[in-house]
């Protein structure tokens, strides 16, 4: 740690500090605006580097991005508790959430995640120097068996969804169509959106010039514009919210919540295509969780550690595992890094975790103030309206294609209360298909190749 500390306060690094403060910032504004996902944002920055070629050192677009990944992770929380979920990510967290925020407790639920965001980069700082040692373990291991592990956690997805049917009736056929008409929607949502990533990773749609954002409508359609059309057409009012001074926890929930949330979301950073609401489904059954306020507390953890550790891992010395969308943005001004910039990212982690801590307090009392006087759906109004050009300019008209198409797949789990995380299909089948090596097969069936 010291060794850190003498790194991190070298007039050399100090650059690289207020660089990360300049990403923290600019997370909190990404994080104020509804549907626009750090990954969109981040990869517009590059295109911009790249086409204005700006002489920008690789350490300094580094540590910016370490302050956004970091920012974003612990500032997307209150959007999503006040606001709706934007990806699936946060959509696995919002149901508990929403319940706080219907009592008037958004505030804590709010503060509660970022403890459990702290929990994960504390935890995760300790663990670097082993992370040198068992990553490349872990990746000789499992390499072989990715395909299977990715169909175990499809199958486990899709399987732990249990009927939600509304109304009783005394026919048994009334019933059993009841409680499966959205576990029917489910499924099909889950199909579809393996159609649309089968398409679009291998015909897409999009020009040759912007295929580096060629994922980019088809996220923006399944999340985003459907979370955009849900804000806008709501009628409910988010109730008075209450500010205590103190958040009712203890030790011994804050330990336990950060070590599910920690596996949960270490497991879904080392994964390929796993996201943290994926990790947070697993390690939540794992770990029997029953509490709201474990709840709430170990998924601050997970997701955080989902951004940020899968970042992390790019950096670790003769592994640079390409985890999560980040990594694969900054690949192509990457260079390879020793110890001493995998231990410098540390420390930029630490650093930007703590000011992004200090400055949520204040982000989410602005939030409260804001949804108490204005009517957001009008927010939500304009984001759209400058959506849909942004993904013009950036996709063209295939890219629009895309994106209406994704919409109508990501507005069925929102109008009919399935899970969001079927969603996920679109990136998780396809994959999972191609590493067993049946990738043209498929391909072959559905007219592809």
């Amino acid at each position: 740690m010291q060794t850190v500390l003498n790194l991190i306060l070298n007039p050399q690094y100090l650059i690289l500090v207020y660089f990360s403060f300049i990403g923290v910032l600019f997370s909190l504004i990404v994080s104020f605006l509804p549907a626009l996902h750090i990954y969109n944002v981040l990869g517009i920055l590059m295109l911009l580097v790249f086409h204005l070629e700006v002489a920008l050192p690789p350490m300094h677009l580094i540590a910016l991005c370490i302050g956004m990944i970091v920012g974003y992770s612990i500032f997307n929380t209150v959007p999503a508790s006040f606001f709706g979920p934007g990806d699936e990510s946060m959509s696995y967290y919002v149901l508990p959430s929403a319940d706080w925020l219907e009592k008037g407790r958004g505030y804590e639920s709010v503060i509660l995640t970022a403890i459990g965001s702290l929990g994960g980069i504390v935890i995760m700082a300790i663990l670097a120097p082993l992370f040198i040692k068992i990553v490349p373990i872990l990746k000789t291991v499992t390499g072989p068996h990715l395909f299977w592990i990715l169909g175990a956690v499809i199958a486990y997805a899709i399987l732990s969804e249990w009927p939600k049917g509304l109304s009783y009736s005394s026919s048994r056929l009334t019933n059993f169509l009841e409680g499966w008409k959205y576990l029917g929607i489910g499924l099909l949502t889950f199909f579809l959106a393996s159609i649309l990533g089968f398409i679009v990773m291998n015909k897409t749609l999009v020009p040759v010039d912007f295929a580096f954002q060629s994922i980019t409508p088809v996220f923006v359609g399944l999340f985003a514009i459907p979370w955009l059309i849900t804000n806008i057409i709501n009628i409910g009012k988010v109730p008075k919210q209450h500010i205590p001074e103190t958040v009712e926890i203890d030790w011994a929930l804050v330990y336990q919540g950060s070590f599910s949330g920690f596996l949960g979301g270490f497991f879904a950073a080392f994964m390929p295509i796993v996201t943290a609401g994926i990790g947070g489904l697993l390690s939540s059954h794992a770990t029997a969780q029953r509490d709201n306020r474990l709840f709430i507390l170990s998924y601050g953890t997970c997701k955080t550690v989902y951004y940020v550790g899968s970042f992390l891992l790019f950096f670790i010395p003769g592994v640079y595992l390409t985890r999560g969308g980040l990594a694969s943005i900054v690949s192509p001004v990457m260079f390879a890094t020793g110890y001493r910039e995998y231990f410098l990212f540390v420390a930029i982690m630490v650093f930007s975790a703590g000011i992004s801590f200090l400055m949520l307090m204040p982000f989410t009392k602005a939030c409260i103030r804001l949804v108490e006087k204005v009517n957001y759906k009008w927010v939500s109004i304009v984001t759209l309206v400058l959506l849909i050009p942004a993904v013009f300019k950036f996709t063209g008209f295939g890219g629009l294609a895309i994106m209406a198409v994704a919409t109508g797949i990501g507005l069925m789990p929102v109008l009919f209360q399935a899970r969001r995380m079927n969603l996920m299909a679109v990136l998780l089948v396809p994959v999972c298909v191609s590493m067993a090596g049946y990738g043209n097969h498929v391909l072959r069936f559905l007219g592809l190749i």
